[in-house]
């Protein structure tokens, strides 16, 4: 039977792993990329590879980041142990094993695979449609093996009967209406030019068990939804599938039926007519990425071109036969270059009985434009064409399910100012959407959200365009009176009178099928009646009991579905449980992006055992990378359960260790959440890049190395390790022995020396009722750019008050012309008037008192050893020193 002589290797193969956020789910056995855009939340888990991660593995996707589509959890199959039966009109009903199969004669090709949904996220900024969101990266090409249809239907069973007119499939899966299954035509199932088989290899291993292990179905030239995974069962039929998602999964509906409850009571969904088989044609830029820059103050780059580049599909076997890019919507167009990688040698079946040449996988595109042209341009549209002369329309065109969208793909052109003082001057690409459930993301918003309409456009942190670098969530930098609720956070700014209040712990307790509660956008809802009607089955809803799934609700439910949740509303979110009081107000604000939720500082249970061992080595994973600044960090590491403490006392740190280059690197590091954080903790690391800084051309291995962790990658932790401890309420112990209970506070620091002092400032402010300590921060930095958290910090100081809490930055280099702080390097006079500021309302015995005092200092070892303790001790005595001042 025709073969290919190809190995395709993953390379991306020894970055899968069990994910964090599969452990709650039925998926938890399964491991996957790290670099996957989950579009559903946790579960089921549907994504698609980033697009430049896409593009750069060529024309054979790597299993491990091909698209995935789950419609709920993914059966734990045997090889062994399963069966697929073939019954119906057939002359002889067989049931094969998995073995029997694999002994068949086989065929080998290479298929893009493509969902129907594919850039649905376009049509949802129109208008919401009852799917989530893909991007333009639900599509992906692998080499199949398996039997074709055709072969075990006619010389397996023997035949088909008279009145066979479709084949159905179904799956093992079990969903909340039956099991997935679908049909297509008989002649479409028999023709033996279709290349219609039943596959148990993907670029040549079995199948994983996201794309349908041991066995599924593949129908070149169509949706990816008809292309059951996990086969159990082919039926020859009179008529077609009667798989409730056969109906109700993977049509375009006229755009009159504006939405589900109209298609279900009009009956479209039964109407056989706008059934979608065939992939209709499409063409994506990929390149420039989304987010890319390029620069063009140098006038020789206006010399130089630029290499614009993506991919176009079709159905049907018909063949792209051009693609065409336009810098002037429309008004002109230029052709491309075009690459048919199916056309290649080695992609050519050996002793086909029907010599073709195939058009199943999708094919690349490029041009070189000199870069002078995007001067004037303000946005580029591609739009491919086929054997029949057809191509893509120019508009969207808005259906119900948001499927088959291929208008042209259109890239906006900015001419934007970059540079810490504005000096350069770049081209920015903006793509029309991110993938994902966040809203927009690209040029596109949703409807009622005006788009920016400046010519020149600010950018502060921009992507090199040679970079293709990925997306990454930047934080928000609205100002305090005009900051909007995060869209995924649930906390509440005002109670309603009279609404009973409940907070997140006390939520929690309710966590299983018996005694279901959810939060949703800071409400609270008691979903225990509702899960055996939830059309997507209780489990669903149980694993996210007890805990906010505000995220993963929003991925998949329209606003209909949040509608119906008000049946089972209960009471308000709150951070704490307000005092008893007749004009008691509730009200959380953003106040920072590493602000944690506010919660009282209460004792791990005696029966909860600490995730930390200062004797042992564990690993945690890494959940969440968020760009602060151009060298700034935050990662978010999972370790433990969800539910379980760190461990970490106020002041302590903990050791991360890592191996790289043949080497063992060990650096400690002070979280900046709370240690009443659960499952989670937060580091804010500034990352030292190579050449940088003539001193350390290298830079900082580690700091490096955490930069370059991808989503999911673990890392060694080891803690708590520290000398000091601060217990609240101005309580502190430290290892030598010293102990007391001050009034005052004052803190010394520099660079990242800012996050135990961070720690300890924000545990006082979350027990702000009850501990009166107050704080002075001297803060020691080069430039303005480098001052870490800032905007937390003054927020911090901000809720405390300025009685409570006082500020001084100093800058050793650089400092903007209305700077109102400190400049050089820390030293005595900075010290003298800001470590402890004088209080007009304190009585001058209290001011005398140095007992009620402590120093905290943490820095480099020059400011500590040269500046700060021989200050310190000139200004207050050997004395205090020895007693009251702690070196982190």
């Amino acid at each position: 039977m025709p073969a290919l002589n190809i190995e395709h290797k993953d390379n991306e193969n020894s970055r899968i792993h069990l994910d964090p956020r599969d452990a709650n789910t039925p998926d938890k056995w399964i491991e996957r990329h790290p670099e996957l855009i989950r579009l559903t939340g946790k579960h089921p888990f549907n994504c698609e590879p980033p697009v430049p991660l896409l593009l750069s593995k060529g024309f054979i996707t790597p299993s491990s980041i091909h698209y995935v589509r789950n419609h709920g959890a993914v059966p734990h199959l045997s090889w062994d142990t399963h069966r697929l039966s073939i019954g119906g009109l057939v002359n002889k009903e067989v049931t094969l094993t998995m073995d029997m199969l694999e002994q068949l004669p086989s065929i080998t090709l290479p298929v893009t695979l493509v969902c129907a949904g594919n850039r649905r996220k376009e049509q949802n900024m129109h208008k919401q449609t009852i799917g989530f969101n893909w991007g333009p990266g639900a599509v992906s090409t692998a080499i199949w093996k398996g039997v074709l249809v055709r072969d075990l239907l006619l010389n397996i069973c023997g035949g088909v009967q008279k009145g066979a007119r479709f084949v159905c499939f179904d799956g093992c899966d079990t969903l909340p209406n039956g099991t997935y299954g679908t049909s297509i035509s008989a002649e479409r199932a028999l023709n033996p030019m279709n290349d219609v088989l039943i596959a148990y290899e993907m670029n040549g291993e079995r199948l994983t068990p996201d794309h349908g292990f041991p066995v599924r179905l593949i129908v070149p030239g169509v949706i990816g939804g008809r292309m059951i995974k996990y086969l159990s069962k082919i039926t020859v039929s009179d008529g077609r599938s009667d798989s409730w998602y056969h109906y109700h999964d993977n049509r375009v509906l006229p755009s009159i039926v504006g939405d589900a409850e109209m298609a279900k009571r009009e009956q479209w969904w039964i109407r056989p007519q706008y059934t979608i088989n065939e992939l209709n044609i499409n063409s994506v830029i990929c390149s420039p990425a989304h987010g890319s820059v390029l620069p063009i103050s140098d006038p020789q780059a206006l010399n130089q071109e630029i290499t614009i580049s993506g991919y176009a599909y079709n159905g049907g076997c018909k063949k792209i036969t051009r693609v065409e890019v336009t810098l002037d919507s429309g008004d002109s167009w230029l052709l491309t270059d075009l690459e048919h990688p199916e056309e290649w040698p080695e992609y050519q079946l050996s002793d086909d009985p029907f010599p073709r040449q195939r058009y199943w996988c999708w094919c690349f595109w490029s041009i070189k434009i000199p870069v002078r042209q995007l001067l004037n341009c303000k946005e580029m549209h591609v739009r491919a064409w086929d054997s029949t002369m057809n191509t893509q329309p120019k508009d969207l065109n808005w259906n119900l399910m948001g499927m088959m969208n291929n208008c042209w793909f259109r890239v906006q052109v900015d001419l934007a100012v970059s540079g810490r003082d504005n000096s350069e001057l770049v081209l920015r690409f903006v793509h029309p959407t991110v993938p994902g459930p966040e809203s927009g993301g690209g040029w596109m918003k949703p409807k009622g959200e005006e788009a920016e309409k400046d010519s020149v456009v600010h950018t502060k942190a921009p992507t090199p365009i040679v970079t293709t670098a990925i997306v990454k969530r930047e934080p928000a930098e609205t100002k305090a009176e005009n900051a909007k609720p995060d869209a995924v956070s649930s906390k509440v700014s005002t109670v309603p009178s009279g609404a009973n209040c409940y907070t997140a712990d006390m939520v929690s307790k309710h966590s299983t099928k018996e005694d279901c509660w959810i939060i949703h956008g800071g409400k609270v809802y008691d979903c225990t009646k509702f899960l055996e009607e939830h059309p997507g089955g209780a489990d669903s809803i149980v694993m996210n009991a007890g805990a906010d799934c505000t995220e993963d609700f929003d991925a998949i439910h329209s606003a209909n579905a949040r509608e119906m949740l008000a049946k089972y509303y209960i009471g308000e979110l709150v951070e704490s449980m307000p005092e008893p009081s007749n004009d008691a107000l509730v009200k959380s604000g953003r106040s920072g992006l590493l602000t944690p939720p506010s919660s009282s500082l209460s004792s791990p249970s005696e029966t909860t055992k600490p995730f930390l061992d200062p004797k042992k080595w564990q690993d945690i994973a890494l959940v969440e990378k968020i760009h602060l600044t151009h060298n700034t960090r935050l990662f978010r590491f999972a370790f433990g359960q969800p539910d379980q403490l760190l461990g970490l006392p106020l002041g302590n740190h903990v050791f991360l260790r890592v191996k790289t280059n043949d080497s063992t690197y060990v650096r400690a590091y002070t979280p900046t959440s709370l240690p009443d954080r659960q499952g989670h903790l937060d580091l804010v690391v500034k990352v030292y890049f190579k050449n940088t800084d003539p001193r350390f051309p290298d830079g900082g291995v580690v700091s490096q190395y955490l930069d370059n962790m991808s989503i999911g990658d673990s890392i060694a932790l080891k803690g708590p390790i520290g000398s000091f401890t601060y217990n609240g309420q101005g309580q502190y112990a430290h290892s030598s022995g010293r102990k007391g209970k001050v009034t005052k506070i004052g803190m010394i620091c520099g660079g990242t020396g800012i996050t135990p002092m961070y720690q300890i400032m924000q545990s006082i402010l979350v027990d702000k009722a009850q501990d009166a300590t107050k704080l002075s921060l001297i803060f020691g930095n080069r430039t303005e750019d480098d001052i870490l958290m800032r905007q937390d910090i003054e927020d911090t100081g901000n809720a405390l008050g300025s009685d409570r809490f006082h500020l001084w930055h100093v800058l050793s280099e650089e400092t903007p012309e209305d700077w109102k702080f400190g400049k050089g390097y820390v030293n005595k006079d900075h010290i003298k008037e800001h470590l402890f500021p004088k209080d007009s309302s304190a009585p001058d015995s209290d001011e005398d008192d140095l007992s009620s005092r402590i120093v905290l200092l943490c820095g480099p070892p020059p400011m500590i050893n040269f500046c700060c303790l021989p200050v310190l001790t000139e200004l207050y005595g050997k004395e205090f020193v020895e007693n009251n001042v702690f070196c982190f």
